[in-house]
């Protein structure tokens, strides 16, 4: 079974186009609308995670925190529209944040570069 990538956004559309992307690069994707949802994933079967700052019901750093306690090699990046704030730095510490939409491309790439075997 190949490995997947997670996206999760709360936002359908967000997800959606970041999806597409994914898939157009020929990569598995796994998507999760919350982040309850994420955080139930079992890291073990993915390729590497792309997060989305805000879930709704919680934050990409706390998700990725609980990914990493499962799996601490787990590739993980954010996306988000915020570029400042606390929960950015806190982002930071763990993976590259990228920009929603204007740096889409460097999202991908960096999936690329990243996701594990």
């Amino acid at each position: 079974m190949p490995k997947l990538v997670l996206i999760a956004d709360d936002s359908p559309v967000a997800r959606a186009s970041v999806a597409r992307e994914v898939r157009a690069a020929a990569l598995d994707i796994i998507e999760a609308s919350t982040a309850a949802s994420a955080a139930s994933i079992n890291p073990a079967k993915l390729a590497c995670a792309l997060l989305d700052l805000d879930l709704g019901d919680g934050n990409g750093p706390d998700v990725a925190e609980g990914l990493r306690a499962e799996d601490a090699a787990l590739p993980i990046a954010f996306f988000s529209a915020e570029r400042e704030g606390d929960v950015v730095a806190r982002a930071r510490t763990i993976g590259p944040v990228f920009s929603k939409q204007s740096e889409l491309n460097a999202a991908i790439a960096w999936i690329r570069a990243n996701a594990r075997a």
